[in-house]
């Protein structure tokens, strides 16, 4: 009898980290992004269908969103980009000193983008959640992107710690990449949301 002959390949010579699409969590992370998006695209396709529904948006009587707050939410938004980019580009490299700092930085701008968002949602919508079809509209929207940054900052947060107190593996730094790519989306998508938000009213008055 004879023994069947395996074909024998050596694995040896493949990466143990990677970043990007050859990043299996890179993937779950798209998945998190395509989940998100789509339900933000529900949250503004009923938005603009509601606005089908009355002669002016918002309705009479309903005083205009506030600019300040949500026009300084999009400045610090787009100034945390070059922030992040740096920052995931350190991590591909293992620069571990520039990831920390990166993280320090990140972690501030999040929470700062948590900040402004309740003072957009108690101040500068200037309306009540259950005024009117309208008033649900702007809440949702904004609770519904708020979400993103919340968790966000959460993650960003953890990473932080982890970078600074425990001990840290080259695995790691692919995690960091991954935030970024997150964050890029977290930010941009936000960027239509503001012009229908805050934009569209004044234009449909």
């Amino acid at each position: 009898m004879t023994r069947r002959l395996r074909n024998v390949v050596d694995l040896g010579e493949l990466p143990d980290v990677v970043f990007g699409p050859r990043d299996i969590m890179w993937w779950g992370t798209l998945g998190f992004v395509v989940i998100e998006g789509f339900t933000l695209v529900l949250c503004a396709a009923a938005y603009v269908y509601l606005t089908q529904n009355y002669a002016t948006w918002p309705p009479e009587h309903t005083p205009l969103p506030s600019l300040g707050a949500p026009a300084v939410q999009v400045i610090v938004m787009l100034l945390s980009l070059p922030v992040v980019w740096w920052t995931a580009k350190s991590a591909r490299r293992f620069d571990l000193g520039k990831v920390r700092i990166g993280l320090t930085l990140a972690t501030l701008f999040n929470a700062a983008f948590v900040g402004i968002r309740l003072v957009e949602l108690l101040v500068s919508l200037n309306v009540r959640w259950d005024a009117n079809a309208y008033a649900s509209a702007q809440w949702m929207l904004l609770c519904m992107h708020g979400t993103l940054l919340a968790v966000e900052l959460v993650e960003v947060g953890g990473m932080l710690l982890l970078f600074w107190i425990a001990p840290v593996e080259e695995k790691h730094f692919s995690d960091v990449a991954d935030m970024g790519f997150y964050w890029f989306f977290m930010v941009l998508v936000w960027l239509p949301l503001f012009v229908l938000c805050f934009l569209v009213p004044r234009w449909l008055q």
